[in-house]
């Protein structure tokens, strides 16, 4: 799980500096300072090392999810996927684009389950796992011309056939278009780089980085962006002198590429964040950007580059706002709780007791699948559903329970 704030301090000294921590050096020795956008971009994704470039494996030693938490959380999904099959009039072909698929615990609990019990939507499932790095491989079965025109090798859970799963090394979904079925992301949005700002003298000032010699430090700054001061202004937000906060600007061409892959169907966004009202309240004076390093949460993203995910809540409201503008239409919003349980959450956690299990091994998967649902855990993550080219007034399984 990933929550909590950060608080920013300097690094601390250290003798060893990665490949990473020198390309970030080397901007700054060249331009001065650089945006925290930039600074983040380099941590996670730089090709000399970032933390997702680089990582093979490695990232469920940092941080858990949803989908590695327990396979009902793929399960429960693949209902709603079947669902929106139905509402697109059961079409032949139902493509399902995962973006940032990470290790495929979540392609492989999604395919698993609607072999299991959605046949005939599994034979019309066409499920593509897209990652910026793949991490994880299965024995190819076949192959098939990737979206860049390259051959890509097919991997399925043991089947060839229903429900194949598809690995396709992307960095998002612009090689992709004419979709017909659902987009669909898991924690995937709270990882784009952000700005980074602060209130002074009553204006929006930007956070810079760049070093002192040794240290990396902050310094505020007219923004690089009228985009940031544009986006706070357009929540209709007044902050208070001193307010340290984040604006994800990379949402705007997140959502571009989404409206222009998907010919009609939908999007299914799983994150952690807020509305904006409550994403840059008083609680969140110094910003929501926290760090994770082999389950430990901190707050300093200037120490262990390249070895630390950084991640910050997601602005929900901005997403739909955006959403709309490129045609796409909110259909649901609601906790991961609320959703999981309309979906049939009780059920499976009661199947449990008819499924054989030793009275160890079913309490154990049981306090996994409770994690989906905690409110201190998962459970009070956001969804968000948005539709294109779909008969207004739809009303999805997962979100019949939602607050107005």
């Amino acid at each position: 799980m990933r929550e909590g704030v950060g608080r920013f301090r300097p690094a601390r000294e250290t003798t060893l500096v990665s490949a990473v921590e020198q390309e970030i050096r080397e901007l700054i020795q060249r331009y001065g300072r650089i945006t925290f956008a930039r600074f983040m971009q380099t941590c996670l994704y730089s090709p000399r090392g970032g933390f997702y470039s680089a990582r093979g494996d490695r990232i469920s030693a940092h941080f858990g999810t949803s989908a590695t938490s327990h396979p009902a959380f793929g399960a429960l999904i693949a209902r709603q996927l079947e669902q929106m099959w139905q509402i697109l009039g059961e079409p032949p072909v139902f493509h399902v684009i995962e973006v940032g698929s990470g290790d495929g615990a979540l392609a492989r609990s999604i395919t698993d389950a609607c072999r299991r019990t959605a046949p005939r939507f599994a034979e019309a499932l066409y499920y593509v796992a897209a990652d910026y790095e793949p991490g994880w491989v299965q024995s190819p079965v076949g192959g098939f011309d990737g979206p860049d025109g390259t051959r890509e090798r097919l991997s399925a859970s043991g089947h060839d056939g229903a429900s194949a799963i598809q690995q396709v090394r992307a960095e998002g979904l612009a090689a992709f278009r004419n979709i017909v079925g659902c987009i669909l992301c898991n924690e995937l949005i709270d990882n784009f780089p952000v700005h980074r700002f602060a209130i002074e003298d009553g204006r929006v000032k930007e956070i810079f980085v760049t070093t002192d010699g040794a240290r990396f430090i902050e310094v505020l700054d007219e923004p690089s962006t009228h985009r940031i001061a544009q986006r706070l202004d357009g929540l209709g937000l007044t902050l208070p002198e001193g307010y340290r906060g984040e604006v994800n600007l990379a949402m705007e061409d997140w959502v571009g590429q989404v409206s222009r892959a998907l010919d009609h169907g939908f999007v299914l966004t799983i994150d952690y964040g807020e509305l904006a009202e409550d994403l840059y309240s008083p609680e969140n004076a110094q910003g929501t950007l926290v760090c994770f390093n082999r389950h430990a949460i901190g707050g300093d993203p200037y120490q262990d580059i390249g070895q630390q995910d950084i991640t910050c809540q997601v602005d929900f409201t901005s997403l739909m706002r955006l959403g709309e503008v490129e045609g796409l239409e909110t259909v649901g919003y609601t906790l991961q709780r609320r959703f999981l349980e309309d979906l049939g959450f009780r059920s499976l956690l009661e199947a449990l007791e008819t499924r054989g299990l030793s009275a160890a091994r079913a309490e154990l998967s049981r306090i996994a699948m409770m994690t989906l649902v905690d409110p201190d855990e998962y459970g009070d993550f956001k969804v968000l559903a948005q539709a294109k080219g779909v008969e207004a007034g739809v009303e999805l399984l997962g979100f019949r329970g939602a607050e107005d």
